[in-house]
């Protein structure tokens, strides 16, 4: 072997290493991520009368029940589309049909949620409502 191709092969392990170690530094954040939601949820209703808070977990189960069948299938597309990246050779269009399968996927999520919520606040007294929308304003856990 040249030295370039040394230099070439070394840099290349490097760079791989430092991937890696980036993904595995970032999959612990991930799934801490909607545990952390729920648990900001779940500290925000503690502060609301034991009837309404009641009501508010099943509205907030509603809610979730509205998107849940579809998290099987994003799981599914999302290892579809790591699949393919991983595969020899490289298929960029069916990458490509995946990513958007996995964008149409999560719009339809997140629309279905959208419609749950609608259709819970217009059952609510104004009142409730504001709390509801309070709840709902609560921050995203931090990227980093």
């Amino acid at each position: 072997m040249t030295k370039t191709l040394k230099l070439v092969f070394l840099g290349s392990l490097v760079l791989n290493i430092v991937l890696i170690g980036w993904i595995l530094g970032r999959v612990p954040r991930e799934l801490d991520r909607a545990s952390w939601r729920r648990q900001q949820l779940e500290h925000a209703l503690k502060n609301l009368p034991e009837p309404v808070r009641a009501d508010f977990n099943e509205k907030f189960s509603q809610i979730r029940a509205a998107a849940d069948p579809l998290r099987d299938e994003i799981e599914t597309a999302r290892s579809e589309a790591l699949r393919l990246i991983g595969a020899e050779p490289f298929d960029e269009a069916a990458y490509d049909r995946q990513a958007k399968k996995i964008q149409d996927l999560r719009a339809e999520r997140f629309s279905r949620m959208g419609a749950a919520a609608k259709k819970i606040a217009k059952e609510l007294p104004p009142e409730e409502r504001r709390m509801f929308a309070d709840l709902l304003r609560l921050p995203a856990p931090s990227s980093r």
